[in-house]
């Protein structure tokens, strides 16, 4: 863009480039404007930093014009520009609003002479609400791989750049809990990328399984690659894990059975091929994998405990929750706190236990594996009733405990 003349036209001060003003003019308004708080023309006329970039008033209408037709509009595949949705518009003012929002044929607000929208409630309209960007914060925070300094430091710019003044911060004080990851962010993301591409194009992956030794350092599992066919990269208590499916040839067929890889254990990582398929081989589909969901459920993580990966059977429990005297159908408290802590709003109350009302009947439906370790977990708070063999399985578990502890 060429620069405007050496000064400004209504101040007699020095004028900045006009790619200057529209940006200056621009962030002043991300920072200091939204919905409830909008400006005028004549509001911006008073602001010190902006001296220099408002000339003459149609001069600046013209300005602010353009900047809303840009920043509103898009570019289709032949080049001609389109509106986007309201809720996309970056700069906001009432007669833009009226001509495009409303499609008012009548346009009286128009300046009869020369046609002009007046710049009237200007505001700034941010990509992000709020609490989207309390959730952006929150997933920084949240994350076990992200020191508690480098946290700090992301939510900082996320409230420089992506928030006005009018922004409550609340994260201030906030420290994380970090895990390292056991290889490398680098290999991580490498890993990360070759599986997204191997589940984009439905073909499958090979790579060495690693675990610590004794002397703290990574070592392979076994010594020959693993093969997966990947269908689902999760990220569950700040670690990543692929769920996938491995095949298992037997005298009739060749079964495929789900399994739960950690990423950042995965090393040596490369698209599987052969012979038959150099581009790759491919994956089965999802309906041949035993125990695999067809499609996510976000709420995967409470019939899976710990990412554990056996078909979820419905599991009944009794749990300790103690009543008031003579009011066995009142609570002493609110103690399942720990149960929607793992289970969400999944789990269900059946009953008060009529032997014993200090317990109550609750029905989950949770992979057996998971359960039975869960259950040990809470042994002071929790029984199962059944299936059986679920039962069994603790039963088993507790006799080892007892050999083990000599009791």
């Amino acid at each position: 863009m060429k620069n405007t003349s050496p000064t400004d036209g209504s101040t007699g001060n020095k004028s900045c480039p006009n790619f200057e003003r529209y940006y200056r003019v621009l962030e002043y308004l991300r920072k200091y404007t939204d919905r409830e708080h909008t400006v005028s023309q004549s509001d911006l006329r008073k602001v010190p930093q902006l001296k220099s970039c408002i000339r003459d008033k149609g001069a600046f209408n013209n300005m602010i014009n353009t900047m809303a037709d840009t920043l509103n509009h898009e570019r289709d595949s032949e080049g001609l520009a389109v509106l986007k949705p309201p809720e996309e518009w970056a700069l906001i003012f009432d007669a833009y609003e009226r001509e495009f929002r409303d499609f008012e044929e009548d346009l009286p607000w128009l300046d009869s002479e020369k046609g002009r929208r007046p710049i009237r409630n200007l505001y700034y309209q941010s990509a992000f609400s709020p609490d989207e960007i309390n959730i952006l914060i929150e997933g920084v925070l949240f994350s076990r791989t992200v020191d508690t300094r480098t946290a700090r430091d992301l939510v900082r710019k996320v409230e420089d750049r992506l928030t006005n003044i009018y922004y409550q911060k609340f994260h201030k004080n906030i420290c994380t809990v970090y895990e390292p990851a056991l290889i490398g962010k680098e290999q991580l993301s490498q890993n990360l990328r070759l599986i997204q591409e191997a589940i984009d194009r439905k073909v499958q992956i090979r790579f060495r399984f690693h675990g610590y030794d004794h002397r703290k350092q990574l070592e392979p599992v076994r010594r020959e690659k693993d093969q997966l066919s990947p269908y689902y990269l999760v990220a569950d208590s700040g670690r990543y894990y692929v769920i996938g499916s491995t095949a298992r040839r037997t005298a009739a067929d060749l079964l495929h059975s789900m399994s739960i890889w950690r990423v950042d254990l995965m090393k040596d990582m490369e698209i599987a091929r052969d012979a038959r398929y150099p581009q790759g081989v491919p994956v089965p589909d999802k309906s041949q994998v035993a125990n695999l969901p067809q499609e996510w459920d976000d709420s995967y993580q409470f019939s899976h405990l710990n990412m554990s990966f056996d078909e979820p059977v419905t599991v009944t429990l009794r749990i300790y929750s103690p009543k008031q005297a003579g009011a066995p159908d009142r609570h002493v408290r609110p103690d399942y706190t720990f149960l929607h802590d793992w289970f969400g709003d999944t789990f269900r109350f059946v009953q008060t236990d009529k032997e014993d009302p200090d317990y109550d009947i609750v029905r989950v439906k949770c992979s057996p594996y998971g359960i039975v370790n869960w259950a040990l977990q809470y042994s002071d708070r929790v029984e199962i009733l059944g299936p059986e063999k679920v039962r069994a399985a603790i039963t088993e578990k507790v006799k080892c405990l007892k050999e083990k502890y000599k009791i």
